[in-house]
């Protein structure tokens, strides 16, 4: 991450659980989306020097306000919770554990897995004119696919999502090439300001990122306008003297810079758990410290020390060794007050510790877990009522709440990566590939979540299916893809290559073969055989 912030610099004095999250300022602010009035940015949008004066505006909020809320969820995913940074004013002598639970990576990779997990496909429709116009599109999206790594840069997208609440991706063309790529851009270095209309179109987008070589940090700051990209550069503040470098013209026709959203309030997807996951670490590092202080407990003695020389002298009083493996001790003796006898008082040794009610510490940290799970949409894995045989119709109900949450993070996520196919068409248009842009209108966008299956059940549903004959054989494959690893265009193919290579061994088969009739309905050898009309 290109920051100057140091998020391992943090001293410790963040009070866990006390006071606001993200500082001083409200959730409104550290998550605001950014507009302006589009009549406003026109009249500055071709002078670097105006376009300063707002970039200067947007650039101190984002970095003042909205940037510590993103480091610090990029923090939580990486391990590093508040548990590190917290003030407990222990005493040196005492243990100080911090211990986390990994809540944050750990819900994340789930979420990211479940949906895209399986890579999403680009399905063009049906309804196909006969002139290559289509075929040159689809070839040019998954060329596009193929040399971005696509379903790698969607992992990232959607981790990214489900951290920060929020994701970027910069479509730009290869240097010395008229190759288009894509790259997913850290929350923590890019924003987008939107016009004020209930669309909110892109009216720019800001990356600026820090630079420190040869211990000389540098800020550059780029500006991605509908038609031009504007650098700019800056010393060790990204909003104070920037200074124009130079600009660059580019031909999507719009922002190459695209913001995805988790939500519409851009929350992660276990921001709001962030109390409870510092609750977890609080009572996991404080049981982690009483075992240890319990380990370390602080020697009482009643006694004597034996201290007594060979030559029957007393001598000083010995500093007690922890190392050592005996302690030689005798009974106290005690003149009485009364000047007649005494009394004796039997040495003992004990530690000062005490008592952990190990059964409540569980009780109340297996119920903040199970309430994270919930709020969360997570299936809890270690539960013992998830493992074992279980029907479709209750996994399904396992999964209503994830499956809810999934639909609708598949619309937002969807307007995003038919916004990249609008970018990129727009770029083939102007390059000669394609002739008309807009049919990239005709993709459709399929997401297949990721689930543990049963692939015997799922090919025997398959055969039942097709066996009906009311489902064609394309259908069929198609559904039996994510076991053979094979589409259904390619599987055609290979039964087709196969069909003719018997064919030129054997060309009587073509006559004898099983066919099926009109109604699907599968006809006999023999029958075929003995009637010259079918033969025909």
């Amino acid at each position: 991450m290109a920051t100057d912030i140091d998020k391992g610099a943090v001293d410790r004095s963040i009070n866990m659980l006390n006071g606001k999250r993200w500082g001083q300022y409200g959730f409104e602010e550290v998550n605001k989306i950014y507009m302006m009035p589009e009549d406003d940015w026109i009249k500055i949008k071709n002078d670097p020097l105006q376009i300063i004066k707002v970039l200067k505006y947007f650039l101190r909020h984002h970095y003042d306000k909205q940037l510590p809320r993103i480091l610090g969820l990029e923090r939580y995913y990486k391990g590093d919770n508040n548990i590190h940074y917290a003030n407990f004013n222990k005493s040196s002598t005492r243990a100080d554990n911090r211990v986390t639970s990994g809540f944050p990576k750990f819900i994340t990779n789930i979420d990211v897995g479940y949906q895209v997990g399986n890579p999403i496909k680009f399905q063009y429709n049906d309804d196909k004119d006969s002139d290559n116009e289509d075929t040159d599109l689809e070839d040019a999206v998954t060329d596009f696919n193929s040399r971005n790594d696509e379903a790698y840069h969607e992992k990232v997208m959607k981790k990214n999502l489900s951290v920060t609440g929020r994701a970027y991706e910069l479509e730009y063309v290869r240097s010395g090439t008229n190759e288009v790529a894509i790259k997913p851009i850290d929350p923590a270095n890019a924003f987008v300001v939107y016009d004020t209309t209930v669309e909110q179109h892109s009216l720019f987008a800001v990356r600026y990122y820090l630079v420190n070589y040869m211990n000389k940090p540098k800020y550059y700051v780029e500006v991605y306008t509908d038609d031009t990209v504007y650098y700019f550069t800056d010393g060790q503040n990204p909003a104070t003297d920037l200074k124009f470098d130079h600009k660059e013209e580019h031909y999507f026709f719009d922002v190459p810079l695209t913001e995805y959203l988790n939500n519409d309030e851009r929350i992660g997807k276990w921001e709001l758990e962030i109390d409870k996951i510092d609750a977890i670490d609080k009572s996991l590092s404080e049981m982690a410290n009483s075992q240890e202080d319990y380990s370390n407990a602080i020697m009482w003695i009643n006694g004597d020390f034996d201290i007594t020389g060979e030559d029957g002298k007393q001598n000083e009083h010995p500093a007690i060794d922890r190392k050592a493996g005996v302690i030689w001790m005798k009974p106290s003796v005690i003149n009485n007050l009364s000047g007649t006898g005494s009394t004796v008082i039997p040495a003992s040794i004990g530690y000062v510790t005490k008592d952990v009610n190990v059964g409540d510490w569980k009780i109340y940290v297996d119920l903040l877990s199970a309430q994270i799970h919930k709020d969360t949409n997570t299936l809890d894995t270690t539960d013992s009522n998830f493992a074992g045989q279980q029907t479709g119709e209750a996994m399904s109900f396992k999964l209503l709440g994830s499956d809810q949450e999934r639909s609708i993070q598949e619309s937002l996520y969807t307007r995003g990566v038919m916004r990249r196919l609008r970018l990129l068409s727009n770029y083939l248009e102007v390059t000669g590939v394609i002739s008309h842009a807009d049919n990239v209108e005709n993709f459709h966008i399929i997401y297949t979540p990721n689930l543990p299956k049963n692939d015997e059940k799922i090919v025997a549903n398959s055969v039942s299916l097709v066996n009906t004959g009311k489902i064609s054989n394309e259908t069929f494959w198609d559904s039996i893809e994510p076991i053979t690893g094979v589409n259904a265009e390619t599987e055609k193919n290979r039964v087709d290559d196969e069909q003719n290579d018997e064919l030129e061994k054997d060309p009587l088969q073509k006559v004898f073969t099983p066919k099926e009739n009109e109604t699907g309905q599968s006809i006999d050898s023999k029958e075929v055989a003995n009637d010259d009309s079918k033969v025909k």
